[in-house]
């Protein structure tokens, strides 16, 4: 900015020291200011206006008398002086006016300079301020990446130790899946001891019903032998829980109750049977606990199912007996 104005001013000097130069030329003969054109005419011109003989000689005609030497080379002088006057006076108005061309161009060429100069630096403004932003903003991501570096390093040992603690689960897994399957092995094996432990007493119940039933068949068989109170209606009820036409039509109730002794006779047998077949852990081990149990279960429900039927049977002669005890007539005494 100051170079700027330094040469302004020294435009402006240089036009004020050729303002003197024109005003000498003002004192001869005022020229006008000349174009180009003009320029060259004028050169010509003054090629024109150089003494040559004939000029010299037309001088000494227009005398209109002989002149001496002295006299001639006076009026020669004379002569040319004037002209370089006259030629003077054009170069000074000349020079005056190349002086205010150049001052002019100087001036605007120090107004485009510093135009020039305030945009670039208004853009240097703009690219230092660009090169401040990218500055900033390489610092920030620097920065970033270093946190970025920092946060990559963490989650890898993030990972390594996920990676350990996954090993160290799946250890664990291992070994707790194995203890699970040891325990429901464990588990397993208890509930076979229970059906073991649980074999003597469904034997021992068995045997209690066992004896029941004989107790309560040998009494309906003495029943039967005899008259009961009403035997049709007692048939009835006895046909309602064994059946009607077990083995034949017109059944009687000593032949459904044959029937019956004869099948519980048969569970009986098979209940024994399989009684002596001791329970083996090799027969469980693969089964799925929910699935345990013991055969000899079975066999004992199908012998208490016709047991329960029996005892019911008991139970409808015995009633009707009890309600009408005089009514019944025991086997030996229809006499």
């Amino acid at each position: 900015m100051k170079k700027t104005l330094r040469l302004i001013i020294v435009a402006f000097c240089l036009l004020l020291s050729f303002l003197p130069t024109r005003s000498i030329a003002k004192a001869e003969p005022e020229p006008d200011l000349v174009t180009d054109i003009q320029l060259q005419s004028s050169l010509e011109q003054l090629k024109a206006d150089m003494v040559t003989k004939e000029g010299l000689k037309e001088i000494v005609e227009q005398q209109g008398k002989s002149l001496t030497k002295e006299e001639l080379t006076q009026q020669l002088i004379d002569t040319q002086k004037s002209r370089i006057q006259l030629l003077e006076g054009n170069f000074n108005a000349l020079l005056s006016f190349l002086a205010v061309i150049i001052a002019v161009i100087t001036l605007f060429g120090g107004i485009f300079v510093w135009i020039s100069r305030k945009t670039f630096s208004s853009k240097v403004d703009e690219v230092e301020n660009r090169l401040d932003e990218m500055k900033k903003l390489k610092n920030e991501t620097v920065t970033k990446m270093e946190a970025v570096r920092e946060l990559s390093s963490n989650l890898n040992v993030a990972i390594r130790e996920a990676q350990d603690l996954q090993i160290s689960l799946n250890k664990s897994k291992i070994l707790f899946e194995q203890e699970t399957e040891r325990i429901n092995l464990l588990g397993k094996y208890v509930e076979f001891l229970e059906l073991k432990i649980a074999r003597p007493e469904l034997i021992r119940t068995f045997e209690e019903n066992r004896n029941e039933s004989k107790r309560l068949i040998s009494e309906l068989e003495y029943w039967l032998a005899g008259t009961l109170p009403n035997y049709g209606f007692a048939l009835t009820k006895v046909t309602e829980v064994l059946g009607e036409n077990v083995i034949k039509e017109d059944e009687t109730i000593q032949d459904k109750l044959s029937h019956y002794k004869e099948v519980l006779e048969e569970y009986e047998a098979t209940f024994w049977k399989v009684a002596a077949t001791p329970l083996e852990w090799e027969n469980y081990e693969d089964e799925d606990i929910k699935d345990y149990s013991d055969p000899l279960q079975e066999k004992s429900n199908n012998w208490k199912s016709v047991y329960e039927n029996i005892k019911k049977v008991h139970g409808i002669i015995g009633g009707q007996i009890s309600m009408n005890p005089h009514r019944f007539i025991p086997n030996g005494d229809n006499s």
